[in-house]
């Protein structure tokens, strides 16, 4: 088979499961498979044809079909675990979630959350203008923005309760969601504007134990998408635009549609000017090649010591001054040694993707190991959600869960997602309000029904 074939029989794998999906009435777009196959296809699937020639000229047609059969297969193996695997076994066998939901206790800690937030967004646009003048202490809030969101999905799904509507709570909550996302959209960031988006669609159905008509999906992706065209061109204009309000405003004036297009990577920048040579090892699958090519024959493994930054984030410099960075020396030898650029120690470049991560790992074996561990995970969240979806505490930790199957695709690993934002912004919140509503909480006006299995 050529290296394009293996990219059309993963695309292929795609549709058919869609397909079966659909036509089984099983179709769930809060399933973290879906947000899953959306990172896989734009790195997998349009990124190796867009980038082929690229791919060829500078990896050979030997590591590019290898690399696009490493794709199709851990593809495979990951919804045969997901669908065949333990995790519908080991999320029956875990604590149930408190059935209570304290509304007093989110009027509170909604709107602190959401004005802390704010805060920390503006701390982030101050500290990019003028980073001499912050503390590390200060410089340490920048690291939290994120929370704004938390604030506004706890008051969405209360605001939304069947039984006890709170409109107020509702359009507070949507606000706040909009506000974060516009304002993350003219920082030029596309991540934090994406989630803002994803965040609301599902709490808004979920705290309603509902799923968005098809109509509403296909308009929230291209609102999606088009959020991101916007950011990211925003951010690479610096020069054509003032920075600020009303030069953001004309740039929106002169936006053109056909830019979603190449931040989706379905085009190239570099199309305008074929003359101009552009280095493609930047995106994610340029990443996988490079580490493909490179690991273990000219850099070695890291055998996973990524991971244990799971558990070294939250241990606090204060306490342990000298704390490795886990797996980031590998990571950065890899590309010293088969980057097509000149890299040094201080390289701090872009994600390599699931696939560059876990050839990282321990090549194809580390591939297996990962792909199986991450397709268990998130089986298991989704079963677990579905048993609980009744309860609001799980209507809003699946809202802001969810959407991170699509970071463990596209992201320099799949547990980056947890230990660069997830694991001390939206953790500590929802570990407070398990606890709160376990001792104090008060019923949650809806019952708590098990979803059909």
């Amino acid at each position: 088979m050529t290296d394009q074939g293996y990219v059309l029989a993963t695309a292929s794998v795609m549709v058919a499961l869609l397909a079966w999906q659909v036509l089984t009435k099983r179709f769930d777009p809060f399933a973290p498979v879906w947000m899953f196959l959306v990172g896989y296809v734009q790195v997998y699937v349009i990124q190796a044809i867009t980038l082929r020639e690229w791919a060829l000229m500078i990896r050979g047609v030997e590591v590019v079909s290898a690399a696009n059969y490493r794709a199709l297969w851990a593809l495979v193996w990951f919804l045969t675990v997901y669908y065949a695997g333990p995790g519908r076994w080991i999320a029956a066998r875990l604590i149930g979630p408190p059935a209570a939901w304290s509304v007093p206790a989110v009027t509170i800690l909604a709107p602190a959350l959401s004005v802390f937030g704010l805060y920390c967004a503006w701390l982030v646009m101050s500290f990019a203008t003028d980073a001499s003048s912050f503390t590390p202490e200060t410089a340490l809030l920048t690291s939290f923005p994120f929370v704004t969101i938390v604030g506004g999905i706890l008051l969405i799904v209360t605001g939304r309760d069947p039984q006890a509507p709170r409109p107020g709570l509702l359009a507070a909550g949507l606000a706040v969601v909009l506000v974060f996302t516009a304002l993350w959209i003219f920082n030029g960031k596309r991540s934090p504007a994406l989630i803002g988006v994803l965040t609301a669609v599902c709490a808004f159905y979920v705290s309603r134990r509902s799923r968005p008509s098809w109509a509403v999906l296909v308009a929230t992706a291209f609102v999606a998408s088009l959020f991101v065209a916007v950011a990211i061109n925003w951010r690479f204009n610096k020069n054509q635009y003032d920075r600020s309000v009303g030069g953001f405003v004309q740039y929106l004036g002169d936006f053109e549609l056909s830019s979603i297009l190449t931040s989706l990577n379905i085009s190239s920048e570099d199309d305008l000017d074929s003359s101009k040579y552009i280095s493609q090892e930047t995106l994610e699958y340029g990443g996988f090649l490079l580490m493909l090519d490179t690991v273990p024959e000219k850099s070695g493994y890291d055998y996973g010591a990524n991971y244990l930054r799971c558990v070294s984030t939250f241990i606090p410099r204060i306490v342990w001054p000298e704390k490795p960075l886990y797996g980031r020396e590998m990571w950065v030898g890899a590309w010293i040694a088969g980057s097509e650029l000149k890299r040094d120690e201080t390289f701090a470049g872009p994600a390599i993707g699931i696939m560059g991560a876990t050839q990282l790992n321990g090549g194809w074996l580390g591939t297996l190991v990962v792909i199986a561990a991450v397709a268990t995970l998130q089986r298991t969240g989704y079963e677990y959600f579905r048993a609980h979806d009744g309860v609001p505490w799980v209507q809003a930790w699946w809202s802001l869960t969810y959407y991170c199957a699509w970071f463990m695709v596209v992201a320099d690993d799949p547990m980056n997602w947890f230990y660069y934002n997830w694991g001390f912004t939206t953790m500590p919140a929802l570990l407070l309000l398990w606890v709160i509503n376990t001792v104090a909480g008060q019923p949650a006006a809806r019952p708590v029904a098990a979803a059909a299995a």
